[in-house]
């Protein structure tokens, strides 16, 4: 009867998964591959061990990285066997080893009742910390110390180990003394932060034997989920609780390990055959996600890193479609292409995708900015999964208040939101007596700042303000002068105020999302110039028209209409229609899940997986990151990044990269991505350009060769915009009735015409197709083209064969027109 009950459990599981499943004891390592029901093999055990083996549930603990997780284990777990699992120890690190230290807290100086402070308590007693030593917040702030003391606790360091090896460093002398009295208030207030769970229970078991003893022997079997993501203490902590019977079982994959930033430490999981030497390993490799094709590609992405285990992906799922490649003449193509290839897959007849099994990864964050562009254009609805859409960041908000202010004084809430940031030494209290007085004499509040001097009432901050109110009056200057460009004007600000230093000062101490936050600032400067450039080309297009519009005298033509025609560039002009722009951009509203495309960083799709994943900005110091290029381990880090990037996808993967992008204020040309070249021809198709063309540029993209040009701050001036859509030709103009804005003007969407009649080199001229034309192709036969959809000089084209309906780009399709 136990025979056929363990059959029934592990009927559904292959064979690998079965052997896992049935170890008996001893150490083992389950390396689970991408997609390859790790989830199902954890619980599968646990049932497993539980009504095979007699184990009491209360002897089995199960760790897991989140709560979400955790509570998926529990539930899975339950269905194979009921209420039994209630019994076990199922959770994260962190809910664990607080069970642990409630039952022992005076052991290490606490108080059974203690209780967690939150990050938000953590920093108020860091500011406490702070004005008790009089440290200046300029030189260290709450968050900068907090991230160093979380950092050095993930270490294991303590404050005299730090204050020790400050050596003459006065910054870490400060940090060290700023971690001691933290300490010190923390043992006082009976409290711990997250990072001293893991620490104390380290301390406890180490230093009471008896304690140690007891969770070994009650703990028979000890599981652990996604170990490649194991810092040292939670390292050391399953060592300390495994040490007698050494069942200890961890799951993960090493080609996964992508948080080196956080503390992680891809040895433990490379190193557990060398600490267990007993230990079996069993290597879970079919996949039950994705297509060969995406898996081929994957494999041949990560076999080229050396410090890993050899395993490789299979599948027994058919092809699938090719990863589709697209090299865009600039990110707008790209972006284009993007919202384009969406919205084909979410409105075709047979089998369309749901918005919500769609992903857009990408390496940093602020690439999202072009793609909200486009997609916005497009009406698709997406979010920004794990972060904030572009214009929501704060520092982009902060930057958009100071423009406002310089823009109108009468921008209150504007005002309210800059006037001490960077921090200035202007209270809450202040800007409220400001506020008063403003009601009392019903005029601005800056009006107020400006004679800050004339009130006694803010006789403590005169001099804070005035300096304020010279720095906007300056800034204001500069507007009115009208004799810099937008982005320069931009730039101004980012400087004068203060923003981007702070930022800089910020990173320098190595405060954690600094430096993503000073690539947002910069990239704000590349949506100046863009904007710039639009405004230019609608202008310069609608000059060249044969009939002139501004002399035209139409009685039926509103002021409103009037105004597309009547652009000016001046920066008065270009403030405030960039303001109004993101203005609307910002509201926005959020829709719901299953209609909502998602963007995100790289980092933040792991454990998640979509029907259809677009790979954007895959370039030379984009993917893999520049910071990466003097780093062996750092550039492994970015090809297992990649590869989770990769196995995101289940049936589409589309991969694009840009000849040219502006990115941080700057036009970069660079090569395209290493990765890219190293996927086979077999399992990807390129629709655009192609990813060896570069090579001269890159020598095979084994050195750091590649070409970046920056731009000066009249873009405009020295580039070609390949934008097909951006500015309409007089003969698609004409086909907008002369009351009604063009629905084209800015617009990043596919355009209904060619920019340019080129011959390319099958022979196709662009200008000339139409649909409903015949081709023929050497391996499909006959075909007639269905759709056309312009992109810059090119097009993609739709063509019905006899197989099925075809997508190629015009310009290297292997295909021939057919004469009528």
């Amino acid at each position: 009867m136990l025979q056929e009950n363990i059959q029934n459990l592990i009927k559904d599981l292959n064979p690998q998964q079965q052997e896992a499943v049935l170890h008996e004891d001893g150490p083992l390592l389950i390396l689970a591959g991408a997609g390859s029901g790790k989830t199902r093999v954890i619980t599968y055990r646990i049932a497993y061990l539980i009504e095979a083996r007699n184990v009491w549930p209360g002897q089995i603990m199960a760790i897991t990285f989140t709560n979400k997780a955790a509570t998926e284990m529990r539930e899975r777990t339950e269905q194979l066997i009921g209420f039994k699992a209630r019994g076990m120890w199922i959770g994260t690190f962190h809910s664990m080893m607080l069970r642990i230290l409630r039952q022992h807290a005076e052991r290490i100086g606490f108080q059974p009742n203690f209780t967690i402070m939150d990050t938000d308590d953590q920093q108020r007693l860091i500011k406490e910390i702070l004005k008790e030593l009089k440290v200046d917040e300029n030189f260290i702030n709450a968050k900068t110390a907090h991230n160093k003391i979380s950092s050095a606790k993930n270490k294991r360091i303590d404050w005299q180990m730090m204050e020790k090896s400050a050596g003459n460093n006065y910054f870490q002398k400060q940090i060290a003394e700023i971690y001691k009295r933290y300490q010190e208030m923390m043992l006082r207030a009976n409290s711990m932060d997250f990072d001293d769970i893991l620490l104390f229970a380290v301390k406890l078991l180490e230093e009471n034997l008896d304690v140690r003893a007891a969770y070994q022997t009650r703990f028979k079997h000890i599981l652990v989920d996604e170990y490649q993501d194991t810092n040292h203490v939670q390292y050391l902590l399953v060592k300390l609780l495994g040490q007698k019977h050494r069942n200890i079982c961890v799951v993960g994959d090493d080609d996964q390990s992508i948080y080196s930033f956080r503390g992680a430490n891809i040895q433990n999981i490379l190193n557990f055959e060398k600490d267990y030497k007993e230990s079996k390993v069993i290597k879970l490799e079919q996949n039950y996600r994705s297509s060969k094709n995406i898996l081929g590609a994957a494999n041949a992405i990560i076999k080229e890193n050396e410090g890993r285990t050899d395993k490789r992906l299979w599948t027994n799922q058919n092809n699938g479609e090719p990863i589709q490649f697209y090299l865009a003449e600039s990110h707008y193509d790209e972006a284009r292409y993007v919202a384009s290839e969406i919205k084909r897959l979410t409105n075709r007849n047979n089998n369309p995708i749901k918005a919500g099994e769609i992903g857009i990864l990408y390496r940093v964050n602020a690439l999202s900015r072009n793609l909200e562009f486009a997609l916005r254009e497009q009406g698709i609805n997406y979010n920004i999964y794990g972060g904030l859409r572009f214009y929501d960041r704060k520092e982009i908000r902060d930057f958009l208040a100071y423009m406002r202010v310089v823009f109108s004084e009468n921008d209150e809430l504007a005002l309210m939101r800059i006037i001490n940031v960077p921090k200035r030494g202007i209270g809450n209290k202040t800007v409220e007596t400001i506020s008063t007085l403003a009601g009392k004499e019903n005029v601005s509040m800056m009006q107020i700042v400006v004679n800050a001097d004339q009130y006694p009432e803010l006789s403590r901050a005169s001099a804070r303000l005035t300096e304020f109110a010279n720095l906007i009056a300056g800034l204001r200057q500069i507007l009115i002068d009208d004799k810099i460009t937008f982005p320069d004007f931009s730039r101004e600000i980012l400087a004068q105020s203060g923003l981007l230093a702070e930022l800089q000062e910020k990173e320098k101490k190595g405060e954690e999302d600094a430096y993503t936050r000073i690539e947002n600032l910069q990239e704000i400067i590349s949506d100046t110039i863009e904007f710039e450039e639009k405004i230019k080309q609608e202008i310069e297009q609608i000059k060249s028209m044969e009939t002139n519009l501004f002399d035209l005298d139409v009685p039926d033509l509103s002021k409103d209409d009037q105004d597309i025609y009547s652009e000016d560039l001046s920066l008065t002009s270009l403030t405030k229609n960039f303001l109004e722009q993101t203005a609307l951009y910002s509201d926005l509203d959020q829709e719901d899940a299953e209609n909502t495309v998602r963007l995100m960083a790289v980092h933040s799709a792991k454990g998640l997986e979509f029907d259809a994943v677009f790979l954007i900005g895959m370039e030379e110091s984009i993917f893999p990151s520049y910071r990466s290029f003097d780093d062996p381990e750092q550039l492994e880090e970015e090809r297992r990044l990649a590869y989770v990037a990769v196995t995101r996808a289940r049936k589409y993967l589309h991969i694009t990269a840009a000849n040219m992008r502006l990115l941080y204020g700057q036009t970069k040309y660079n090569p395209i991505s290493r990765f890219l070249s190293e996927i086979p021809d077999e399992f990807i198709r390129e629709v655009g350009g192609s990813r060896l063309s570069q090579q001269n540029r890159t020598n095979r993209f084994g050195g750091r060769t590649y070409e970046s040009t920056q731009a000066s701050s009249n873009y405009g001036s020295n580039h070609k915009f390949h934008r097909a859509s951006s500015i309409p030709n007089s003969s698609s103009y004409s086909q907008n009735s002369p009351g009604k804005k063009s629905k084209v003007l800015g617009s990043f969407g596919l355009s209904s015409k060619p920019t340019k009649s080129l011959k390319q080199d099958n022979g196709i001229v662009v200008s000339q197709l139409r649909e409903g034309q015949q081709f023929s192709h050497k391996k499909f036969g006959l075909g007639v083209l269905e759709k056309i959809d312009y992109v810059s000089k090119d097009a993609i084209l739709s063509i019905k064969f006899d197989s099925g309906l075809k997508r190629m780009m015009a310009s290297s399709a292997p295909i021939k027109a057919v004469k009528d």
